[in-house]
């Protein structure tokens, strides 16, 4: 069983390296075979945005090109390969970069040109070879000068498990968590919710089954009115391929994605080819199937088979039958989910010379509770992605023949006896609770009911077995204090604190843990019109004030720095303030805020780097990248404010749904005294639950179809706040324009002194189609409307 490491951690996450898990889990029975990094070692490459391509002057196989990487100015790569255009965006490997093999990117020239970097292909930074000849392109959203190991999410590793034939539960990721859970004690948490996805439209397609000793549950449903040309996200695709599967369409993909989640085969045929009912029988002698692969097999009676009225279609529990395959045309879809006996699929794939992952787990043994659960996580994904109306279930299970689930006495005796070391009992009962049992306590110990999907539990050994595994057979000789693990649960829709604080900390910030207690004047200075509480028996006079902002200790922290000739100060803090209000118990309103100060040169001391100070941009894009961590960046404005703390020309308010959620600019100059600092500080404060809160982003799929771009050039008076004419721009409803871009911003020669001109560029594109030049100028002749009528802005 292959699977992605980071795949796992989303169902259970113990504080353990990649090391670490991987011994543990083959401590517990569960050999590693392999570990293998999903990248080759690399540091300093990020996303690329080709600007130009020029042909080189003296080679004719090379090319001049200007890359955007995210770093103020462009800088000018020489590349050989064949699919670099502009506007693409590409892995580029920056001066100062170390590829795998300890290969260095230094600054060079290539017949006479200088080249300032490197564009990679896959197999260059360790990827597994894309089948591209050149570089490895990106999607068109990628953003510019992000790091490619946490776009691509490299920093993962492919884990292969050995699993003894026993361990059946195990052949997927929920059951790999559920004893990563088990012996870590880390939190289990299921990455999804489970939906009832069955509609109120009947399914019309008739099921028979004629051998319910070997095939006890089978459910089915039709799916309709789905967008055939959906394709399966990049996230899915990323995570079949670290678990040993190729993607081959959205369909196979879904099924495949839910046999390495949760462990249950499923098949998928084109409804508009099955003829008649479909039928679960055993095959006649000589019938013959054309599987997936194209291989023709004659089939015996003693094989199980998915039949409809022209024949065999499927091999039951090991492939389906090219005749009924889904393909690209495929409008009507009809799903089945299928619990097999291990008896009735053992030894049929080596019958017909086919392993398949479907055939491996079947005969090894199948949760005959999990079919409805993997059926409805199955339609979940793909309405997600590609739509459709789902059918009502078709269900037949024979209760009969379904697996008995065991019971068996565990005696506390016996554990003793068998491993040498006592065990309390709570931890007898919390190892088979995390593992999935149920125990009922009693006299002699305990009755232990074993899950549906542990087929290897029969006697009370297999009992003893499972406590000296996950107890560990390394402890057995000891007696140590265990304490169980406890790791907070992080909703999907909420960003963790120490996320935030890290992406500070890369930008070069430190964190710093403040005083709540202020000193009065300086609190009254810095935040005048908020109320604030007075301790009644303060520390010192100078912390008697409770602070209502957290900008007075960043800068007693930031002058303390200075006055140690530290130059260059970069300090964040996350911690409470308090506002006065009578009406709380408490005698204030305690609000976590988020804040940071700058001062000093905007890059550590350098012979390749600029000397210039930090400005309000600077700020402005640490901000943003807190902003975007939570996917909240969208929908932010940034407002002209007059904050008494801030300049009143470099200052802004963050506003969301109409709501001020932090402020940011330079610290007032009049302040800059009275504060204790020098220089020309930048400031910003945040709410936490603002940056806490995140959009929980979904997959899109992305356009085949050509990217048009128009740039124009709006002349407004210069008062106007550029934010405003991009709102009036978006103002222009439409589904092909996809983003609004300003990349030039001009005063000078041909424009009057009350004016500026904004040039903004236009990303034009259809989802399903290529864009007629009349819906364009359409599109344009709209927006230069709505840009008059709203800002007075004349295109120049």
């Amino acid at each position: 069983m292959k699977f992605s490491e980071n795949w796992l951690r989303e169902w259970t996450n113990p504080n353990w390296d990649t090391n670490t898990l991987s011994e543990e889990l083959s401590l517990a029975g569960l050999e590693v075979d392999d570990v293998e990094p999903v990248a080759g070692q690399f540091t300093n490459v990020v996303v690329g945005h080709v600007l130009s391509v020029e042909k080189h002057p003296d080679a004719d196989k090379l090319n001049v090109t200007q890359v955007d990487v995210g770093d103020e100015e462009p800088v000018q790569i020489v590349c050989g390969a064949k699919n670099v255009v502009a506007g693409m965006k590409a892995c580029c490997a920056k001066v100062g970069a170390v590829l795998p093999g300890d290969f260095k990117i230094k600054k060079a020239k290539l017949r006479g040109v200088p080249s300032h970097g490197m564009l990679c292909g896959a197999t260059e930074i360790g990827l597994p070879d894309d089948g591209v000849d050149g570089l490895h392109v990106l999607p068109t959203d990628a953003p510019i000068g992000m790091d490619i190991r946490e776009y691509l999410d490299l920093n993962d590793s492919s884990i292969d498990v050995d699993l003894t034939p026993n361990r059946a539960d195990c052949f997927s990721v929920l059951g790999l968590a559920r004893d990563v859970h088990a012996i870590s004690g880390a939190q289990f948490t299921q990455p999804f919710e489970d939906k009832d996805m069955a509609g109120t439209v009947a399914c019309t397609q008739k099921v028979v089954v004629s051998e319910p000793q070997a095939c006890p549950k089978y459910l089915g449903c039709m799916v309709t009115n789905f967008d055939n040309n959906a394709k399966t996200p990049a996230w899915m695709v990323q995570k079949l391929q670290r678990s040993g599967l190729r993607s081959l369409s959205l369909v196979v993909d879904i099924t495949n994605y839910v046999l390495l989640e949760l462990g249950q085969p499923m098949h998928a045929f084109d409804l508009d080819k099955l003829k008649g009912d479909v039928q679960v029988r055993m095959a006649k002698a000589g019938e013959q199937l054309t599987t997936l692969d194209e291989k023709e097999i004659t089939l015996a009676d003693n094989t199980l088979v998915i039949a409809d009225d022209n024949g065999a279609i499927a091999l039951a529990g090991i492939m389906g039958g090219l005749s009924t395959s889904v393909t690209d045309s495929t409008s009507q879809i009809f799903f089945e989910c299928a619990h097999f006996s291990r008896l009735a699929i053992t030894g049929k794939a080596r019958q017909y010379g086919l392993h398949t992952d479907s055939s491996m787990r079947f005969e090894r043994g199948v949760d005959p509770m999990l079919p409805e659960r993997a059926l409805n996580r199955a339609l979940q994904l793909f309405t997600e992605i590609a739509g459709g109306v789902v059918s009502t279930f078709t269900s037949i299970i024979s209760e009969d023949n379904l697996p008995e689930i065991a019971k068996i006495q565990l005696r506390r005796e016996t554990i003793a006896n068998r491993l040498g070391v006592e065990v309390a009992d709570k931890q007898v009962e919390q190892i088979f609770t995390g593992l999935g049992f149920t125990i009922e306590v009693n006299d002699s110990g305990w009755l232990v009911t074993a899950p549906s999907f542990r087929f290897d539990m029969a006697i009370e050994m297999d009992l003893i077995e499972e406590i000296g595994r996950v107890y560990g057979y390394n402890n057995l000789p000891e007696t140590p204090v265990m304490a169980p693990m406890t790791l907070n649960e992080l909703d999907e829709s909420e960003q963790s604190l120490s996320a935030l604080k890290n992406a500070l900390v890369q930008r070069g910030y430190n964190e710093v843990v403040t005083y709540s207690f202020v000193a009065e004047d300086k609190q009254q200075a810095i935040a005048p019109d908020l109320p604030h509480v007075l301790l009644k028996n303060p520390i010192s006079d100078d912390m008697k004030a409770m602070r209502t902002t957290l900008f007075p200790g960043l800068l007693q922290t930031m002058g303390y720095n200075q006055n140690r000739q530290q130059s260059r100060v970069r300090l964040f803090e996350a911690g409470l303030v308090f506002y006065k209000n009578e009406q709380d118990p408490t005698g204030a309103t305690q609000i976590p805020m988020f804040a940071g100060a700058v001062v000093g040169s905007a890059h550590k001391s350098g012979w390749d780097m600029d000397s210039r100070n930090v400005d309000f941009y600077d700020l402005k894009g640490d901000v943003e990248n807190l902003l975007s961590m939570s996917h909240q960046l969208d929908n932010v404005r940034f407002e002209a404010c007059n904050n008494p703390a801030l300049h009143p020309g470099q200052s802004a308010s963050l506003i969301k749904e109409g709501q001020e959620i932090g402020v940011m600019g330079q610290l007032h100059p009049q302040l800059v005294k009275t504060m204790g600092v020098s220089g020309t500080v930048y400031m910003f404060q945040i709410r936490q639950d603002a940056l806490m809160t995140m959009n929980v982003p979904s997959a899109l799929p992305i356009s085949k179809f050509p990217e048009t771009q128009r740039d124009l050039a709006f002349v407004v008076e210069e008062s106007l706040p550029v934010q405003k004419l991009i709102d009036a721009v978006t103002a222009v409803q439409s589904d092909i324009l996809q983003s609004v871009e300003i990349f030039d911003i001009y005063r000078g020669q041909g424009i009057e002194a009350t004016q500026k001109s904004v040039a903004i560029a236009l990303k034009i594109q259809h989802q399903e189609r290529t864009l007629q030049d009349e819906e364009v100028e359409s599109l344009v002749n709209e927006i230069l409307a709505s840009a008059k009528k709203s800002v007075n802005a004349e295109l120049r």
